[in-house]
């Protein structure tokens, strides 16, 4: 490549940024505006973990799904501005029906905005601002929601307008694997998951979101490549998908037992609350997820 094309391409990928960063501005307004009753960026300011969370998973669901639009041969700096631009509008929309999906069926019966500003105490008197644990689901459903669209969006292959359908069957798709793998969970955790996180249970939030954003990794990288037709990809989603579910419950038991010999993550949760048992063991299992997406 000559030095010219050096330099266009680095100012066409300025461009691309630029984009990106409107789109997640677009986010927040929308966010903004759907949270008018109370200040989110004043919740951040004073430190709301709950609320600083379900923003960062947004934004990050937004890039992630932007890096998938942004993947793929290209069909020229305008039609690719183009496309992305759409893409991103389609991204921001899929986003907030995840989180309406999150907030109406994941979690049932938490309201996600009531509890990310109602007031806590904590066992040594302190009272602070913010469901934490529905924080990080929210933002986990986010992120996972991002994957799914990364995967579905990038690639070649097919019409424009295929790409769309398809990126749209597989949100679709996609969203009933997390809420059916979510279920999975609830039945084979020995306690109720949705009591704890109304609880403020930190740990039990990164439970739940850890493996949700693992399943999104898996479902990422079924759906990704080029389109090569409508009953070959659906059946190749449906088979890598159950693939997965599969493979990560039966991870999830192993690595509790390897990384917490003398303990189990139903205690480190419900009991113990522990927040840094949670993290090691969930990082496992993303770290597991990722070697499943790119070994299949």
């Amino acid at each position: 490549m000559s030095l010219a094309g050096v330099f266009m391409g680095l100012i066409q990928g300025v461009v691309f940024v630029l984009v990106g960063i409107f789109f997640i501005w677009l986010a927040k307004t929308a966010d903004d505006w759907r949270t008018r009753d109370f200040d989110d960026d004043v919740h951040i300011d004073n430190g709301n973990l709950a609320v600083g969370l379900r923003r960062g998973g947004l934004y990050l669901g937004v890039a992630l799904g932007l890096s998938g639009a942004l993947g793929g041969g290209s069909s020229g700096f305008f039609l690719d501005l183009v496309h992305l631009i759409l893409d991103g509008l389609i991204i921001i929309g899929f986003l907030f029906l995840s989180r309406f999906i999150n907030d109406f069926i994941m979690l049932g019966h938490v309201s996600n905005d009531a509890e990310c500003i109602r007031e806590f105490s904590l066992p040594d008197g302190r009272k602070v601002t913010g469901n934490t644990a529905v924080g990080l689901v929210e933002a986990s459903m986010y992120i996972a929601t991002g994957f799914i669209l990364k995967g579905s969006l990038s690639g070649g292959g097919g019409t424009f307008l295929q790409a769309l359908a398809s990126a749209l069957l597989f949100f679709i798709l996609g969203q009933a694997a997390l809420l059916l793998f979510g279920l999975l969970y609830e039945l084979i955790t020995p306690f109720n998951v949705r009591d704890e996180i109304k609880k403020n249970n930190p740990a039990a939030g990164i439970g739940l979101g850890g493996i949700l954003v693992a399943l999104g990794i898996i479902l990422m990288s079924s759906i990704s490549g080029p389109f090569t037709g409508w009953a070959n990809d659906l059946m190749g989603f449906l088979i890598y998908t159950a693939y997965g579910i599969v493979m990560l419950l039966i991870f999830r038991s192993l690595i509790d037992r390897i990384l917490l010999p003398t303990t189990n993550l139903a205690v480190e949760i419900k009991e113990d609350q522990n927040t840094a048992a949670l993290v090691v063991v969930e990082s496992a299992i993303v770290a597991v997820a990722l070697i499943i997406a790119f070994s299949v």
